[in-house]
C-alpha cells in the first residue's frame, strides 16, 4: 500500500465519520425543532381551548430551542452556513483569501474550545440543579451544549486545516461558483 493510497484511504474514511455524525446532528436538529413546533401549538391550544394544561411544555421548549442551536452550529460550520467572510472570496489574491479563511476558522475554533470549556463546567457543577417541573439534572440539560460546542471546535479546526492545505473554498453564487483565480491573480477558465 502506498503512501498516497493510504491517504486517501483516510480521507476516506474520515469524510464518512463527517457523514455519520452530521446526519446524527441534523436528526437531533430535526427532532428538536419539530419538539418545538408541537409543543408551542400544544401551548396555544391550552390557553385558548378547554384542555388539560400541561406544564412541562414551555420547559421542554426552551431545552429544545437551545440544544437545537448547539447541536446543528457544527454542522453550520462545516457546511458554510454560518456567518462567514464572503467579501474576502473576491479578493484576487488566492493566498490572502485562505488566510482569512484559516484565520476565521481559528477564530470559530477558538470559540468553541470557549464554548466547551464553559459547557463541561455547567456539566461538572450543575448537577445538584433541577429544572424547575421537570425536576431533571440541569447538568443533563448541558450535555447536548457541550456535544455541539465539541462538534463546532472540531469542525472549525478541521476546516482551517484543510484550507492551509488545499486552498481557500470560495463561495457559489446564483450563476454558479465564484471563478477560480491562479496563484497569479489571473482568472482561470
Amino acid at each position: 500500500m502506498t503512501a498516497s493510497s493510504r491517504r486517501d484511504r483516510i480521507a476516506a474514511i474520515a469524510r464518512r465519520i463527517g457523514a455519520v455524525v452530521g446526519a446524527i446532528e441534523l436528526t437531533v436538529g430535526g427532532i428538536a425543532l419539530l419538539t418545538i413546533l408541537v409543543l408551542v401549538f400544544h401551548q396555544a391550544l391550552q390557553r385558548y381551548l378547554p384542555i388539560d394544561q400541561i406544564a412541562w411544555t414551555g420547559e421542554v421548549s426552551r431545552f429544545s430551542l437551545m440544544w437545537l442551536t448547539f447541536i446543528v452550529a457544527g454542522l453550520l460550520v462545516s457546511t458554510r452556513g454560518h456567518i462567514a467572510l464572503e467579501i474576502a472570496d473576491a479578493i484576487p489574491h488566492p493566498m490572502v483569501v485562505r488566510g482569512v479563511q484559516v484565520f476565521a476558522m481559528l477564530v470559530v475554533a477558538a470559540t468553541g474550545a470557549g464554548l466547551m470549556h464553559e459547557a463541561w463546567t455547567l456539566v461538572a457543577t450543575q448537577g445538584i440543579i433541577k429544572s424547575p417541573v421537570l425536576r431533571l439534572p440541569m447538568s443533563w440539560v448541558y450535555v447536548p451544549v457541550l456535544l455541539g460546542s465539541i462538534s463546532i471546535t472540531v469542525r472549525a479546526a478541521v476546516a482551517a486545516v484543510q484550507v492551509a492545505l488545499f486552498g481557500p473554498v470560495l463561495r457559489e453564487t446564483a450563476d454558479g461558483p465564484v471563478t477560480p483565480v491562479a496563484e497569479d491573480g489571473e482568472a482561470t477558465a
